[in-house]
């Protein structure tokens, strides 16, 4: 950081957090697979809502950290369309959700994949970053897929 506290080398981490405040702040856990379907079934079941993995996800944090005292608001928030993972939505409820309109386009349409040629910049540590060719290059594929 600058003597404005302004980030000039990003990447680097020189200010550490205040470990004892996110303890006190935030609440994490980690969740299984086999949680995350039960997860799907109990709020489907008890909301007649379908809910995607990554909300599964966060519903099970939430219920774990009110302890399954639903008395206050709270929120979560999906991040996708259940249609999006009908195999993951099948597996933990039984029923294949519609694939969403967008998503159902997207596959009818072929996969481009493009190949960036320009090198890398090799700092001293040895690290790889992207090189102004490579950013340069990027940037005329990007313009050129949304011209088209």
């Amino acid at each position: 950081r600058n003597d404005q506290g302004k980030v000039i080398l990003e990447g680097v981490v020189d200010l550490m957090p205040d470990i004892e405040a996110m303890r006190r702040d935030l609440f994490s856990i980690g969740v299984s697979n086999p949680d995350h379907y039960r997860a799907i079934q109990e709020v489907y079941e008890q909301f007649s809502i379908t809910i995607e993995p990554h909300g599964a996800v966060g519903w099970r944090v939430l219920d774990t950290f009110l302890s399954g005292k639903h008395d206050r608001l709270a929120v979560i928030y999906e991040t996708a369309d259940p249609g999006k993972f009908p195999d993951d939505i099948h597996e933990a409820i039984g029923i294949t959700p519609d694939v969403p309109e967008g998503i159902a386009k997207q596959a009818q349409k072929q996969e481009r994949i493009y190949s960036i040629d320009e090198p890398s910049e090799i700092g001293k540590d040895g690290s790889m970053t992207l090189s102004d060719a490579q950013y340069e290059m990027t940037q005329n594929i990007i313009r050129n897929i949304f011209s088209n």
